[in-house]
C-alpha cells in the first residue's frame, strides 16, 4: 500500500534520530562553510559583503569536504529503504534534469573549467541532499528543520555580538549581522519567520500546544530581521505572506483585497497631492529602514547591470560556464570600469545568465514557476505547512533575486527551497494517484476529492484561510 506524504498519523512518523541527525549535520556544515563569529567587527562586514553569503567552496578543501557530507548523507537517504518514491515524469522533473545537465555541460565551454567543476560539485551535493530529504522526510519535517537551523544561527549570532560587545541596536547605523553579512542574516531570518508562521498557522491536531512557541519564534525573527535593515528581505517577507493569503482565500475575497489595495494607494496619493502634505521624507525613511545614506547604492547598480549586459550579449545562450564568470580577469575588468570593487551582479537573474546563459536561466525559471504552481495547488488542497513554506520561499526567491545574488547559488536557503520542490514530486504524484485510482485506497481517494470539492465551494475559516 502506498503511503500518503501528508499523512499525520504516528505510524508514519519519521525516525526522530534521523531527523535530528539531519538538523545537526545541516547546521554544522553550513555554519562552518559560511559563518564567522568575528563578522560584526569587520568594516563593512567584510569579507562576506562581497558575496552576500553565497557559498565559497572553490579552492577550499576543508569546506568542500564539509559540503560533501550533505551529498553523502543525501545519497544514503535516497538508497535507504522505506523511503517514498519520487516520480520523474512531467515538466517539473524534466526541467530539473535539464538544468543540472546543462550546468554540467557548461564545463565544456567554461572560462574557468576548474572553478566550474568545484561549483558543480557543490550543486550536486545539494541536489542529492534535497532528493534524499524529499524521499525520507515529510514536508512538515523540512519546515521543522528550517526553524531549528535558522533559529540556531540566530542564537549563535546574538551570542557572538554580545560577547564581542557589538550588539548595540540603540546606536545609529547599527545593523544586526551575528555571524554573517546582514543581508545574508536577513535571508536566514526570513526563513525563520516563514517556517515558524507555517508551523503556527497550519498546526495539526494535537500540536496546538506548540503554537505559542512558533508564534514567539516568528516575533523574535521579525524583530531581528528589522534590525538587519535588509530592505529586500523585509519586503520579500511581506510579499510572500501576502501571496500566501491571496491563494488561500476565495476568488471573490481575492478580487476585493486587490481592489481595496489599489483604491487605498490611489486615494492616498490623491489626498497627499491635493492637500500638499509633506510626507515624502517620512515615507522614504520608513522604506529605507534608516539607511538613506546607502540608497544611492540601489541606483548605482543600474550602471553595473548595463555593463554586465554587454558580457551577456557576447555569449547569450551558453554563458561563461557554471558560476565561472567572476574570474580574476572579469572581476578586474568590471571593477575598473565601475570604479568600485565588484564580484557579483547584485541581480540573480543577471548572474545566472552570465553563468549558464539564457538557456540555463530559462530552465531555472521554469523550475521556479512550476514549483510555485504545484506548491499552490497542493496547499489549496491540503492547507499543509510544507507546501505553504515551499510556496513562500519561492516567492521570496523571485523577489529577492532582483537585488541580490545569493539565492542563485547553493546555500542553506536554496537547499530548503530545493527540498520543498523535490517533495512536490512525491506529494503531487501521491495525490494524483489516489484521486484517479481509488481501487487500492478508495477511502483516501474519496477524502482527497472531498477536500478539493470543499475548496471549490470556497470554504474558509474566520481568518480567510480555507477550512481543513
Amino acid at each position: 500500500m502506498n503511503r500518503d506524504p501528508q499523512n499525520t498519523s504516528d505510524a508514519n512518523a519519521t525516525d526522530l534520530r534521523l531527523l535530528w541527525l539531519a538538523i545537526v549535520l545541516l547546521g554544522t556544515v553550513f555554519f562552518f562553510v559560511g559563518h564567522d563569529v568575528q563578522v560584526s567587527r569587520f568594516e563593512g562586514f567584510a569579507p562576506w559583503s562581497d558575496s552576500d553569503g553565497s557559498m565559497e567552496s572553490g579552492g577550499n578543501a576543508a569546506k568542500g569536504l564539509a559540503l560533501s557530507l550533505i551529498g553523502i548523507f543525501g545519497l544514503y537517504l535516497i538508497l535507504r529503504r522505506d523511503g517514498r518514491p519520487l516520480r520523474w515524469t512531467g515538466w517539473l522533473p524534466a526541467a530539473i534534469v535539464f538544468y543540472v545537465a546543462w550546468s554540467a555541460a557548461s564545463i565544456l565551454w567554461s572560462s574557468d573549467p576548474g572553478l566550474s567543476c568545484r561549483k558543480l560539485a557543490v550543486l550536486m551535493f545539494c541536489v542529492f541532499g534535497a532528493l534524499g530529504f524529499a524521499r525520507q522526510f515529510r514536508p512538515r519535517d523540512i519546515v521543522l528543520i528550517a526553524v531549528v537551523v535558522s533559529a540556531s544561527f540566530l542564537a549563535v549570532g546574538i551570542a557572538a555580538e554580545l560577547a564581542l560587545g557589538t550588539f548595540r541596536p540603540w546606536s545609529e547605523g547599527y545593523r544586526f549581522s551575528g555571524t554573517v553579512h546582514p543581508n545574508t542574516q536577513g535571508a536566514h531570518l526570513t526563513v525563520l519567520c516563514l517556517a515558524s508562521f507555517c508551523l503556527a498557522r497550519f498546526s495539526r491536531r494535537g500540536e496546538t500546544r506548540l503554537q505559542p512557541l512558533f508564534w514567539t519564534l516568528f516575533a523574535i525573527g521579525l524583530v531581528f530581521l528589522l534590525l538587519t535593515k535588509s530592505r529586500t528581505s523585509c519586503a520579500a517577507l511581506t510579499v510572500s505572506l501576502a501571496a500566501l493569503w491571496l491563494i488561500s482565500v476565495s476568488g471573490r475575497t481575492r478580487l476585493l483585497a486587490i481592489s481595496a489595495a489599489g483604491f487605498l494607494i490611489f486615494f492616498t496619493a490623491l489626498f497627499v497631492s491635493l492637500f500638499g502634505l509633506e510626507i515624502d521624507e517620512t515615507v522614504s525613511q520608513a522604506a529605507m529602514l534608516g539607511r538613506q545614506e546607502e540608497s544611492a547604492k540601489l541606483t548605482g547598480r543600474i550602471p553595473v547591470w548595463k555593463e554586465l549586459l554587454g558580457y551577456v550579449g557576447a555569449r547569450p545562450l551558453q554563458g561563461y560556464g557554471y558560476e565561472a564568470f567572476w574570474t580574476e580577469k572579469h572581476i578586474e575588468e568590471v571593477s575598473d570600469e565601475m570604479q568600485w570593487p565588484l564580484r557579483e551582479a547584485h541581480n540573480a537573474y543577471l548572474d545566472s545568465a552570465l553563468s549558464v546563459g539564457l538557456i540555463g536561466t530559462a530552465a531555472l525559471m521554469l523550475i521556479v514557476s512550476l514549483g510555485l504552481y504545484r506548491a499552490a495547488s497542493v496547499f489549496r488542497s491540503t492547507v499543509a505547512a510544507g507546501a505553504a513554506l515551499t510556496f513562500c520561499l519561492l516567492i521570496f526567491a523571485v523577489f529577492n533575486a532582483f537585488l541580490e545574488t545569493g539565492l542563485v547559488s547553493p546555500n542553506f536557503v536554496t537547499l530548503i527551497a530545493g527540498c520543498g520542490i523535490a517533495q512536490l514530486l512525491a506529494v503531487e504524484s501521491a495525490i494524483t494517484s489516489r484521486t484517479h485510482a481509488p481501487r487500492g485506497n478508495g477511502r483516501l481517494a474519496t477524502l482527497c476529492i472531498g477536500v478539493r470539492h470543499a475548496h471549490r465551494r470556497g470554504a474558509t475559516d474566520g481568518r480567510g484561510f480555507m477550512k481543513r
